[in-house]
């Protein structure tokens, strides 16, 4: 079995979970925005990204490049500072990417961290506009209270799917 990790990260979640997976398969980790995947030399493309307004951050990514994936096994995990189980992360999934690529993809929400005072920018600025200018209780109280949910042993039913289907 040959394989990458690629990754985007924006509070860290994505990056630990991603260092996590290279280590438990031997696959190497490679930015999304890295030049130098080796999309040829690979059966198993495993892609990391956080929920960014409700949406994979990747998403449009994986859609340009999915010509280099789609002979291959692809694995999508994402992070939120919200719990997966609680928020309808794989809707979100389906509504970001087309059917044609949607079900060639198994995808694993994973729970990740939010720390509104950690956030910069524009990130930061959506996330206040939520809260207090739409009056989104759940938003105010992730502003009030971060959270940090990742943990290596939550991947356990991911790298379950990687190595029995290899």
């Amino acid at each position: 079995m040959s394989g990458v990790v690629i990754y985007r990260t924006s509070t860290g979640s994505t990056l630990d979970y991603a260092k996590w997976i290279a280590e438990a398969t031997g696959f190497t980790a490679y930015e999304s925005k890295d030049a130098g995947i080796p999309w040829s030399e690979v059966d198993t493309i495993v892609i990391g990204c956080p929920i960014i307004a409700l949406k994979p951050a990747l998403s449009g990514w994986i859609t340009k490049n999915w010509d280099r994936m789609k002979d291959k096994r692809v694995v999508l995990f994402t992070t939120s500072g919200a719990d997966p189980a609680d928020t309808p992360v794989n809707e979100w999934i389906e509504k970001a990417l087309p059917e044609s690529i949607r079900s060639e993809i198994q995808a694993f929400p994973l729970p990740g961290r939010f720390d509104y005072a950690r956030l910069k920018g524009l990130g930061k600025a959506m996330i206040w506009v939520a809260a207090y200018v739409l009056r989104n209780r759940d938003v105010i109280n992730q502003i009030r209270n971060p959270v940090d949910r990742v943990a290596k042993e939550r991947l356990a039913p991911l790298l379950e799917y990687v190595r029995e289907e290899a």
